[in-house]
């Protein structure tokens, strides 16, 4: 039987911790309640480009500097969005958490979004949005929920547009960040041979100052379903096709 350790900072950052024998790997992941569902009209994509431009540098860092803080010892940094959060995650040898942490803690408190680094990753990502144009069994999930949250913010791709991409300030950035990233809204997951102790101790150094924040704004529940169709014809040997229906929340008592 798996069991979880919790602890919670007074701040409202929540830990969740697997302790693990016989192994000198770890993992960690920095968890943020902010995904492409609470992008307003016009920040179609701005999570996700957050995510991307978060390890470009800091008040202290430059972005070789923050890639290279983990690569010098082994270890992996990386990062992914979802409709519903950001995650900034590693893996590394476990007497290297203390590091671990103070850079999770650099990069989502003092990334400073430099305007000559905004302007390659727009490149990189609208690259990204292309080639995922090309791939047409990973886009249908996309037009497939874009079907089935017909007007709604769940059915907005993650990677938004080249328009709205190319269209992102650093104050846009920084706006999206102070409205969506909160402490309590923040859970750091861990897994290795390290004490909870010791992972509760690096937590409340490198996070534990900072003020209770909480998210304001109410995500909008998804109503009015309505079925719908779409079918595109094109020039391939391959058919792809999704069949689904929307199911009870995870709240709903017939779920």
């Amino acid at each position: 039987m798996i069991e979880y350790q919790y602890y919670q900072l007074n701040n409202g950052i929540r830990l969740i911790h697997k302790q693990l024998e016989n192994t000198i790997v770890a993992h960690c992941g920095l968890f943020i309640n902010a995904g492409s569902r609470d992008e307003k009209e016009n920040e179609h994509g701005i999570a996700h480009f957050i995510e991307h431009v978060i390890f470009k540098g800091t008040k202290k860092r430059k972005a070789y500097h923050i890639l290279s803080r983990l690569e010098n010892v082994g270890g992996e940094l990386n990062a992914y969005t979802t409709k519903e959060e950001t995650c900034i995650y590693a893996s590394f040898l476990s007497h290297h958490f203390s590091r671990v942490l103070e850079l999770f803690a650099d990069v989502s408190l003092n990334s400073v979004f430099p305007d000559k680094e905004l302007k390659k990753e727009k490149e990189v990502v609208v690259d990204e949005i292309n080639s995922y144009k090309d791939n047409p069994s990973e886009l249908i999930f996309d037009e497939f929920e874009e079907l089935l949250f017909y007007g709604h913010n769940l059915g907005k791709g993650i990677l938004g547009t080249p328009a709205s991409v190319r269209s992102f300030s650093r104050i846009d950035l920084l706006r999206f960040i102070k409205r969506n990233y909160h402490t309590e809204g923040m859970v750091i997951s861990t897994t290795g041979s390290l004490p909870f102790k010791k992972v509760i101790q690096f937590a409340e150094h490198y996070f534990g100052h900072l003020p209770t924040s909480t998210k304001n704004d109410t995500r909008q529940k998804f109503t009015n379903y309505a079925p719908r169709k779409h079918t595109a014809i094109k020039e391939t040997y391959q058919t792809h096709t999704i069949l689904g229906n929307i199911a009870y929340d995870r709240r709903d008592k017939k779920r």
